[in-house]
Parts: C-alpha cells; structure tokens; sequence
C-alpha cells in the first residue's frame, strides 16, 4: 500500500518555503499550493517532482535563511536602475514559471499561456503541440534569466509575446500575490508595480503585444515573384525580431512607416493616454477602436458620435464628415496635450520667449503624456506636428480635405465626425 505524504508537513520539516520548494520541483508556487492541499489533484510528474524534493532536501532553518537572503539579496542588486523592479522581476519569473508548468498538463487543453495570442495567430497554431511546447521553452527561459537576476534582451517575436503575456497576467495577480510574500528579503519600493514602464523599457512593442491582422501575417509575394511565408506568422516567430519589424513597417527603407503600421501603433498610444483622451472628450469617452483595413481609430463618445483619426499620405483626399468644427477642437486637443511636449507647444505658441502664460503653464496636459518617445521612435514621427486644411477661415472648416494633424511632409492624420444615429 502506497504511503500518503502529507506535502505541507514534510515541507515544514525540511525548513522549505513554498516558493523554494516549487522552485526545486520546478513547478509554479501555485502547483505546489495544490499538491499541499491534495497531492491528487496534480499530475503524476508533479508528484514525482514534489515527492524527489522532500526526500532529497534535508536543511537546518538557518541554511535555508542564508541561501534564501542570498537569493534575495542577489535580486536587489541586480535590479536596482530602471522601471524592472526587484519585486516585479520575482512575479514575472512566478508568473512564467506558472505558464510553463501549465504545458505539461493535458494536451487536449488550451494552456492559458496561449489565451493572449491574437486571433489570426491562435487560428494557425491551436493543434500544434510542437509550437506550443516550443513557446513553453521560453516561458521557462525567461522565469530562469529573471530569477537569475538578468535584465531580459528580447531577441524574438516569441520572447515578446512572452514578456507582454507575463505581464498581463501580473497586472492580475500582484495584489492577491505580492512578491515579498513567498520571497523573504525582496525590496518594495514605492514605485512597485509599473508595468506599462516595464513594457517602455524592455519591449520593442511598448503598447502592447499586438493584434496582427489576417492581411499582415498572410504569406506574401516576395521582389523575386515567389511566394513567402510572413515574418510575422507563428511559424517565424523565432526570426531576428529587427527583420519582423521591418516588415511590419513596411517602411520601404524611408525612416517613415507605413500608414496602417502606425495607426495601430496610435491605438497603443491613445490607450496608454486614454485618462487624457477622455479629457479632451470631457468625461464622456467609452471605447477606442481599431479599422485596420482603413488605417483609422475609432474614439467613440458615449454622447452619440465618432471621432475618427484616419492615418494616410498628405494628397489623399478624406472628405469632411459631420461638425467639422468639433473635428477641430479635437485636432488642435490632441496636438496640444498629447502629440507635442510642453516645449514643442511654447515654441509654437509663442517661440518659446519665456515671460508669457504659454511659457510658464499653458494649461497643457502634454507633461503627462505616456509614451510619447516610444511612439515617436516606433513610427518615425520625430517632428512635432502642425494643424493643415483649417478652412478659410475660423468660421469655415468645409474644405475639401478634412482637417488634419501633419507630421512633416510624409504622413498626415485626418480628423472627422461621424454621428451615431
């Protein structure tokens, strides 16, 4: 008759943490939670991982309380500039522990890992288990580098998606799971948790891991007439990630990327903004959307209209819509408080000459904008921007083009309004 283990008392006896003791069996603390409550309830790895542990271990508490300081210690130091904090390294390294330990179980499952896939990439690789094992891997590589103390380089497609999937899942955990909890010694720092500094910081997609549309991951015909498998397919995902990003572009070679690449790049931007946005809207901002195929953002406004921003080349016309006007109080709104910073605006305003209003405050919210640099550095938008196509006069806004938000002489985003009835 086999012999029941009660799993939290041996733990206790050897002077283990839980954290330690999922670490040496190589399972999330949240497993091992769940092998203390019923060993049945996990698989037989598992078991065999938590049973190889306790019998192995056999510590003095003062050894433990050593090696664990040092882990710790080890973790402060090594996190100490930046918006990756020690304490935010721990819960990521938790957290993508906690993925891959999720890939072992049933195969006839979708592993929550993958559940922040986008669409059109989950659709192509749903029954591969190879893939899925694959992108487990590094899962487990980044819990290893983080709980090592090594700041992330992400070299891959694959690796950022793993950096932003970590993070959503720690925007949702850290309350119910503070680091300092299941690691003794961690420092918390007043600035813990900033995870969209974190994805600033770390990430070549600082909004966000994207939504690649159908169009942008489909296969291609390459300048050789044969057909080729997008960088961005899943398949790829393991690519130089500079060669997918270029692609996704489609740049062309000029510094400026093309028009649908950075009207999903403004959707992150205006989202990381959106207590700004919802300024400019005077509280009654509800949803932002995305039309890839029209290169536009929907901000929609729970008072019955659409402020559209549509992203394109200066000589395409876009006609004016409904209440040109508010399309101009929008457009100068967002130039004002988001686009330019505050010394953009003063020198628009009034060639920065340091003794009037515009100077010294001028009531703009650009200060707290989030993201700017990262936007400017995606797109290749450096130059502050400019209001073009006014209309004639400040009471005439029905040119033929509608009012637009000019970004040197490449790309321009036109605003318009559509009412909702």
């Amino acid at each position: 008759m086999e012999e029941v283990v009660d799993v939290k008392v041996a733990r206790k006896a050897a002077g283990l943490t839980q954290a330690e003791a999922a670490k040496g069996a190589r399972v999330s603390v949240a497993t091992w939670r769940r092998a203390e409550d019923d060993l049945s309830s996990v698989s037989a790895k598992t078991r065999s991982a938590v049973e190889r542990v306790l019998k192995a271990t056999r510590r003095r508490p003062q050894e433990k309380a050593a090696e664990l300081s040092l882990h710790a210690r080890r973790l402060n130091e090594s996190f100490q500039e930046g918006s990756l904090t020690p304490a935010m390294a721990v819960h990521l390294s938790a957290t993508c522990g906690m993925a891959y330990d999720m890939s072992t179980h049933d195969q006839a499952d979708l592993p929550d890992f993958m559940e922040e896939l986008p669409d059109s990439v989950l659709f192509r690789v749903q029954g591969n288990h190879a893939w899925r094992e694959k992108l487990a891997k590094n899962f487990q590589r980044m819990a290893s580098l983080l709980d090592s103390g090594v700041r992330p380089r992400l070299q891959n497609l694959a690796e950022e998606y793993v950096l932003h999937a970590a993070i959503s899942w720690g925007r949702g955990t850290w309350d119910d799971m503070p680091p300092w909890q299941y690691v003794k010694g961690i420092e918390h720092r007043r600035d813990d948790p900033d995870w969209d500094g974190v994805a600033l910081e770390i990430s070549r997609f600082p909004f966000g891991f994207p939504e690649f549309t159908e169009d942008e991951i489909a296969d291609h015909i390459g300048s050789d007439g044969r057909i080729k498998l997008s960088r961005l397919h899943p398949y790829r995902w393991w690519d130089p990630l500079d060669a997918a990003l270029n692609e996704w572009r489609k740049a062309d070679g000029s510094a400026i990327a093309a028009p649908e690449f950075i009207a999903s790049v403004l959707l992150g931007f205006l989202r990381r903004n959106r207590d700004i946005v919802n300024e400019i809207f005077e509280g009654d901002l509800y949803a932002l959307d995305f039309d890839a195929a029209r290169s536009e953002v929907l901000l929609r406004d729970a008072s019955g209209f659409t402020a559209v921003l549509t992203v394109t080349r200066p000589d395409v016309v876009v006609p004016v819509r409904e209440n040109p006007f508010q399309a101009f109080v929008y457009a100068s709104s967002f130039v004002e408080h988001i686009f330019r910073t505050h010394e953009e605006n003063r020198v628009a305003e009034c060639g920065a000459c340091g003794s009037c209003e515009d100077c010294e405050d001028g009531g703009y919210l650009s200060e707290s904008a989030n993201g700017r640099d990262a936007w400017r550095q995606a797109t290749g938008l450096s130059e502050p921007p400019d209001l073009i196509d006014v209309g004639r006069s400040e009471d005439d806004f029905r040119g033929q083009q509608a009012i637009g938000i000019k970004f040197g002489e490449d790309l321009v985003i036109r605003v318009t309004i559509i009412d909702n009835d």
